[in-house]
């Protein structure tokens, strides 16, 4: 069951693409911006595609509840988590999501590289990322009381953290014992592991036993919901560019006669309001005036 859909970025690309447009931009902030669009871009199409094998499995079940791109805010630390997944047993899968081109190469000490055309660029670890979003999203859980009570006992979560990449995406990992990388799978792979784990784990999702009801665990997804605030971005003051200010005009003020309604001028206005005594400080034109002394 989907209860919260992603967040849409149009606004955000069609803003960066009309930066592009402005004149006056150095070599750097045309840079910056350029990457930070490619990154946008990239990163879309991920989730995305992500999503899809998420929905595919997730969407109509009754046991599963979906969070697509969830921004939690707590005591000023922010988790950007681009996938959650919670069943009725309260096993919670935090999923990122990297668009990383052809190939990833993880080293023996953890190192994230990718490989792009003919280009390879070093990247921070998404599976160190993840594990601080997990530990905020924890301590939310925790310190909130989100979760209900069974028995006299509060309902303890068992979290999950993994990278999910494109299907496509060739994976080159260090060996097992050096650097352990069964967190990073493809995201086509994400219904195999969750049912592997629950395997490990004793228990078989058709078979629903002492576990949550369904109403119990989407009131916990919507009040996860509480935490999650849309990131607003002024991209002129991200890049340093000067917004343009409107060069408006200012209007002229127009006058109008309280009995024809004809447009008059700012002299017979004030010509009327100068002598509230015969007109009661209404403006009259030239034509009434004369039928209201009379």
């Amino acid at each position: 069951m989907i209860i919260k859909e992603a967040t849409h970025r149009e606004k955000d690309i069609e803003e960066l693409k009309n930066l592009l447009k402005r004149k006056g931009l150095t070599k750097k902030q045309v840079f910056l911006i350029e990457r930070e669009l490619y990154k946008l871009k990239k990163g879309i199409k991920g989730e995305k595609d992500a999503a899809y094998f998420i929905n595919f499995y997730f969407k109509d079940s009754e046991n599963w509840f979906v969070l697509h791109d969830l921004r939690l805010e707590y005591k000023g630390r922010v988790a950007q988590i681009d996938h959650l997944l919670i069943n009725r047993f309260f096993h919670i899968y935090i999923l990122e999501t990297k668009n990383m081109g052809q190939k990833i190469e993880i080293t023996e000490t953890g190192e994230f590289t990718i490989h792009y055309r003919k280009n390879r660029f070093g990247i921070p670890s998404p599976i160190e990322q993840n594990l601080r979003h997990q530990a905020l999203l924890k301590e939310i859980v925790e310190k909130e009381k989100l979760l209900p009570i069974n028995f006299g006992l509060r309902i303890k979560p068992k979290f999950f953290s993994y990278i999910l990449v494109h299907p496509n995406t060739i994976i080159k990992r260090p060996p097992k014992d050096k650097f352990d990388t069964n967190s990073v799978i493809k995201a086509d792979q994400i219904y195999n592991v969750t049912q592997q784990n629950a395997e490990n784990l004793g228990i078989f999702l058709d078979i629903i036993k002492l576990s949550s009801g369904k109403e119990t665990v989407k009131n916990f997804a919507r009040k996860l919901l509480w935490f999650h605030k849309k990131r607003e971005i002024n991209w002129h003051q991200y890049f340093n560019i000067k917004e343009k200010v409107a060069n408006y005009k200012p209007k002229h003020k127009q006058y109008f006669c309280a009995k024809c309604k004809v447009n008059i001028s700012e002299k017979e206005a004030f010509y009327c309001w100068d002598k509230k005594e015969i007109f009661g400080g209404k403006a009259y034109c030239y034509k009434c005036q004369k039928t209201i002394k009379k």
